[in-house]
């Protein structure tokens, strides 16, 4: 019957970071459980143990706060886990959208998004995204134009593309960029543009889309002229944050009007618009 390692993960801060890097060391599925993870392959979890130790090292440097990982790990039979793991996720629905696992059915009344959590970065569920999709989902995207900075699975892109938007997309990791791609084919789309790297490469595209969202690290949307992307009177939707870092991105911005600030679990989404006089004042 032969057996397989399993590894099993907990951290009590930055999960989906440590979900993401898991998918990218490992690229095998992952099964989410409470405030932690779990790996089961047939590749040597001590290296990716340590691969996981050396990265959370990069987190506490990157975020100045103390990180706090458990391992425990274990040698299985072989099962049918992978039916299990299918198991254990469930479609969500976020306005008119739907998303779902391949192994689902689309429903009849809304805008089916397929996405495959073995090679997502966001599927829906986690707080960020959720609030993201709920800013789409307010929009009227028919014949606007949109850039998604950080596509990770593409499940935003998407979404706007389904919505009729104009879509543009990028990722600093290649893996997201693939990802972007094949889950584009399996909700039979093509995106605009898909490439690897940041704004940077697209400085002459400055003031030219109707939308800009970003769901990445809060100290990476400070540090991007992110609302030089978006149009006079676009909307610029700003994700990943976690609560307590929400005032300094309020600070970065300051010179648009917030509309919607949402909460979900610790994570916070920021809708704004750009004035024409971009001189606008923040409604708190």
């Amino acid at each position: 019957m032969g057996s397989y390692n399993c590894l099993n993960i907990k951290v009590d801060k930055f999960l989906w970071l440590f979900e993401n890097k898991a998918l990218e060391i490992t690229k095998e599925a992952i099964e989410e459980i409470e405030n932690g993870f779990i790996i089961r392959t047939h590749q040597d979890i001590n290296t990716i143990q340590k691969q996981l130790e050396s990265y959370s090292k990069e987190l506490e440097d990157l975020m100045q706060e103390k990180i706090h990982l458990e391992f425990e790990s274990s040698t299985q039979k072989n099962e049918d886990w992978i039916t299990k793991y299918r198991d254990s996720i469930q479609p969500i629905e976020c306005g008119k959208y739907y998303i779902y696992p391949p192994w689902f059915s689309p429903q009849t009344d809304k805008l089916n998004l397929i996405i495959e959590p073995a090679l997502a970065f966001g599927s829906g569920h986690h707080g960020s995204t959720f609030g993201c999709l709920e800013a789409l989902n307010k929009l009227s995207l028919e014949n606007k134009t949109l850039l998604d900075v950080g596509c990770g699975s593409g499940i935003l892109a998407i979404a706007a593309k389904k919505s009729g938007a104009e879509v543009w997309c990028c990722d600093t990791d290649e893996i997201a960029v693939n990802a972007t791609k094949d889950n584009a084919k399996k909700n039979n789309l093509t995106l605009d543009r898909v490439f690897l790297g940041s704004i940077d490469k697209i400085a002459d595209k400055k003031d030219c889309f109707d939308v800009v969202v970003a769901n990445i690290l809060a100290d990476i949307i400070v540090a991007l002229p992110l609302d030089s992307y978006v149009k006079r009177d676009g909307i610029l939707i700003l994700s990943g944050i976690l609560e307590k870092y929400t005032k300094k991105v309020l600070d970065k911005f300051k010179n648009l009007e917030l509309l919607t600030q949402n909460n979900h679990q610790e994570w916070v989404t920021l809708t704004f618009k750009k004035y024409k006089d971009n001189n606008a004042t923040t409604r708190q």
